[in-house]
């Protein structure tokens, strides 16, 4: 029974030494967290597909994982859907203002009534903040014609207004950029825009021609008691598709907030055996007590071998297979700075 004991106690001991390392390592700061956006889930893995991805927009704030479209392949990939309305002929249903989720992609044709499920709605301004974005894709298409919106804009004034539904979309008829199939008079033909529409900001006509050319969702006014208009005034009730995706710029790379001051650069990069990851605006007292901890692209920590040297750290290889990873510079209070690493 003795011996018994003793290899029962030191295995219970090991069991509960390896399930409290497990929940420290789960519950750590310096852990992977789940990415804040598409832009960032395409900055750690270029080769993404399209899809639906689960994301965490404030990261450690109260806000909930949810789920995302992801667009990961027009113009460059990384944008994130935050308005989509399928919206069928001679109904009006109310629109829908997402807090703590956001639409998901369903129908992409016209003529589908999808006003009651996960594919009808739009993000509210405080969802729209915690996102983090700086430029803006508008997609339109209506029964009326056969012209089509396809657009971006990095508009300062627009995205700030999609973020507080204070200001308007002043300005961004001469600030951007048409796709191939853009067809659109709209935003080029704008003379008119509206302000301070708070949650509705991206819907309630942000920018029209004057009786004639609108960006309207499920509006009503004296004259036309339904609007539902893609660069048209139709006054009635035609089957219209209405999207609008975000995107964080992807020259910033990870989310800048993360970055702070401090700035890290790795060369080479992509590298094949080693190099080197140098850091400026950071204190000689800030280094010392920083680590490097490294991500593969399913956001799993790897562990290369790392050496510290006077203001830099030499990674190599070694069993690292080729591929995209992320690199961090951490501290105890969390990310100090980050950066893409391709190995190959």
């Amino acid at each position: 029974m003795k011996t018994t004991k003793r290899l029962i106690i030191p295995g219970l001991v090991y069991m509960i030494l390896i399930t409290l390392i497990i929940i420290q390592f789960n519950t750590s700061p310096l852990q992977a967290q789940t990415l804040r956006n598409c832009s960032e889930i395409h900055f750690i893995n270029p080769a993404a597909p399209c899809g639906v991805y689960v994301i965490d927009p404030d990261g450690a704030g109260p806000m909930p994982s949810m789920d995302c479209q992801c667009d990961m392949t027009n113009d460059g990939g990384g944008w994130t859907l935050v308005l989509n309305y399928n919206h069928l002929e001679n109904t009006d249903p109310a629109l829908k203002v997402f807090t703590i989720s956001l639409p998901l992609q369903g129908q992409t044709s016209l003529g589908n009534d999808e006003s009651t499920g996960i594919y009808w709605g739009h993000a509210d301004t405080a969802l729209m903040r915690a996102l983090y974005f700086d430029e803006v894709r508008f997609y339109g298409i209506t029964a009326v014609h056969d012209r089509v919106m396809n657009f971006t804009t990095t508009h300062t004034g627009t995205v700030t207004y999609f973020k507080t539904g204070k200001g308007s979309t002043e300005g961004i008829g001469t600030n951007f950029t048409p796709k191939v199939n853009h067809t659109t008079f709209l935003p080029a033909a704008i003379n008119m825009t509206i302000s301070d529409r708070g949650n509705y900001a991206m819907a309630d006509y942000p920018f029209w021609t004057g009786s004639t050319y609108h960006w309207y969702l499920g509006g009503t006014d004296p004259a036309c008691k339904r609007r539902w208009e893609v660069d048209d005034y139709p006054c009635n009730t035609p089957s219209t598709f209405h999207q609008i995706w975000v995107r964080q710029n992807n020259s910033l790379g990870i989310n800048s907030r993360q970055q702070k001051n401090a700035e890290i650069k790795l060369s080479p990069n992509p590298f094949g055996e080693s190099a080197e990851l140098t850091l400026t605006n950071i204190t000689p007292e800030k280094f010392i007590k920083t680590q490097v901890q490294i991500f593969n692209s399913l956001g799993a920590r790897v562990y290369p071998a790392v050496s510290r040297n006077s203001g830099s750290f030499t990674i190599l290889k070694g069993s690292l297979e080729n591929g995209v990873y992320v690199c961090q510079l951490v501290t105890e209070s969390g990310i100090v700075a980050s950066t893409k690493m391709i190995i190959k």
